[in-house]
């Protein structure tokens, strides 16, 4: 529901960017970009910032609603689009490869055979590591009851299927497992967050 993008590149600041209904964007905690459309620039000219609806969306799915779309041109031709829709968001970073570089996304070598989850996870951990996170706070990682009930409704046909590829994935907890298993079964839906509140859920 948020992304954050800081480090040595921005000279220390960070900038957060939330789904609408996560308030406004904040530079090193102040909000900026308050009305829309809007525009900021960074201190020091590190960079701008816009807020409007231009701006080509990352999942075809999201058509139907108005864009409200953050982007950020900062240092070393880093790129970020980000699509703020009511209670999640979507993004597309645009960079050159930099030294040493990695995340859940990869590590930008050009093999695509070291960038599964599993490898991933093994170099860098599941978690930032302390004193790395740009948000105020930690997130507890855990199951809600709305998702076990979710995963009790998983088609008959897809859930033998699900259940043994996840459990393939050697998981070291039961959450990575369950939520594999909720992309398995219910992937296919456009507007699965609507699906549920339809149920009830």
């Amino acid at each position: 529901r948020k992304v954050a993008v800081g480090g040595p590149f921005l000279k220390g600041h960070t900038i957060v960017v939330g789904a609408l209904e996560e308030g406004p964007v904040t530079v090193d905690g102040h909000p900026v970009l308050t009305s829309f459309p809007s525009s900021y620039s960074m201190p020091g000219g590190l960079g701008r910032i816009t807020y409007d609806s231009n701006g080509r969306i990352v999942d075809q799915a999201t058509h139907i609603w108005e864009k409200r779309v953050v982007r950020m041109d900062l240092p070393l031709g880093v790129t970020l689009e980000v699509f703020r829709w009511t209670n999640y968001l979507d993004f597309r970073l645009t960079m050159t490869a930099q030294p040493n570089q990695d995340g859940c996304c990869g590590n930008f070598d050009g093999d695509a055979g070291n960038d599964s989850t599993r490898q991933v996870m093994n170099r860098m951990g599941a978690r930032v590591e302390p004193g790395k996170n740009m948000f105020n706070h930690r997130t507890v990682v855990g199951w809600t009851d709305v998702e076990e009930k979710l995963l009790a409704m998983c088609p008959p046909a897809k859930l033998p299927n699900a259940n043994a590829f996840c459990a393939s994935l050697g998981a070291p907890t039961s959450v990575p497992v369950k939520s594999c298993k909720l992309d398995l079964c219910f992937g296919s839906n456009e507007h699965a967050l609507r699906m549920t509140k339809s149920l009830g859920l």
